[in-house]
């Protein structure tokens, strides 16, 4: 199904918690603070069983962090047993990785995302409050069950002059880096934001192989001489991504959230749920409310 912009529904991005055991100062928190109400994993199946019918085939699994969730594992198990669902990825700090990386795999998990903002334990704490080590155990563990993975990396004033370790560390592990460009929440933080523009350009002089990808992100891929793949990720404030958005959201308290930058039109589910409903209507009412923030 479309909606009024010509935009089909294909994927499901589901935040099944607002905690998390870190804290980065960048965090966006998925565009919604919301509330203490959750969803349980049978809303969660119930909810992604309605979607395949407007056309959903994937679905990634955000938070917060996911991996705090203690049925994470029985989540993606529900999710996997819904038919028309093709994939099944997941984003998370790394930090629980290791305990949960195979258990996943085994409950029908497909992909991983993995955030790390530096190879320096000092400047990982200062960016994130947390543990690097445990966050490095994750990735060891995680690649021995998931292709691809990718390492989410936000360029910052604070990490940038790691670029070239990150790409060496990648190419070690077999995992794709996504450089991320840093959008600043306030006044405060823009002495934090680098300009990722000529790092792409350098990356491009040393690329053997471009690929040009005509995505949501209308990202492009850069094949370097040792194998690793590079990929930039510009800010979602732009027309370029809402253009190509395919994406409905979920917030974690309950709410269909026809678009990232919005917290004006959502649309509640989790209260029929609750009261036995029908949900194709409120599918329906959310495909209605989705526009392109940027046009």
């Amino acid at each position: 199904m479309k909606d009024r912009y010509g935009r089909p529904i294909k994927s499901l991005r589901i935040s099944i918690t607002n905690k998390c055991n870190l804290n980065c100062f960048y965090c966006h928190k998925e565009g919604h603070l919301g509330n203490d109400r959750y969803l349980t994993s049978d809303d969660i199946k119930k909810i992604v069983e309605t979607s395949v019918k407007f056309g959903v085939k994937k679905v990634k699994i955000s938070g917060g962090e996911p991996l705090i969730r203690k049925d994470i594992v029985e989540i993606v198990e529900k999710i996997r047993e819904v038919r028309g669902i093709e994939d099944i990825s997941l984003t998370t700090n790394g930090t629980l990785l290791k305990k949960y990386a195979k258990s996943l795999k085994e409950a029908g998990l497909d992909r991983v995302n993995i955030s790390l903002d530096s190879l320096n334990s000092e400047v990982y704490y200062q960016i994130t409050k947390g543990n690097l080590t445990s966050v490095l155990e994750g990735i060891d563990e995680a690649v021995k069950y998931f292709y691809p993975i990718k390492i989410n990396f936000v360029a910052l004033t604070l990490n940038i002059n790691e670029i070239d370790e990150f790409i060496d560390f990648c190419a070690d592990k077999g995992v794709i880096l996504q450089i991320i460009e840093f959008l600043p929440q306030n006044e405060e933080d823009r002495k934090f934001y680098v300009d990722i523009k000529p790092i792409e350009e350098k990356i491009k002089e040393r690329a053997k192989k471009v690929i040009r990808r005509r995505l949501m992100h209308n990202r492009t891929k850069y094949i370097l001489e040792s194998g690793v793949e590079v990929e930039f990720v510009r800010p979602m404030d732009n027309s370029e991504f809402c253009a190509h958005c395919t994406r409905i959201r979920v917030t974690h308290d309950g709410y269909l959230k026809p678009c990232l930058l919005r917290d004006d039109n959502l649309v509640d589910i989790l209260t029929p749920i609750r009261n036995g409903e029908d949900l194709e209507k409120y599918f329906l009412e959310c495909i209605r409310r989705r526009e392109p923030y940027f046009k």
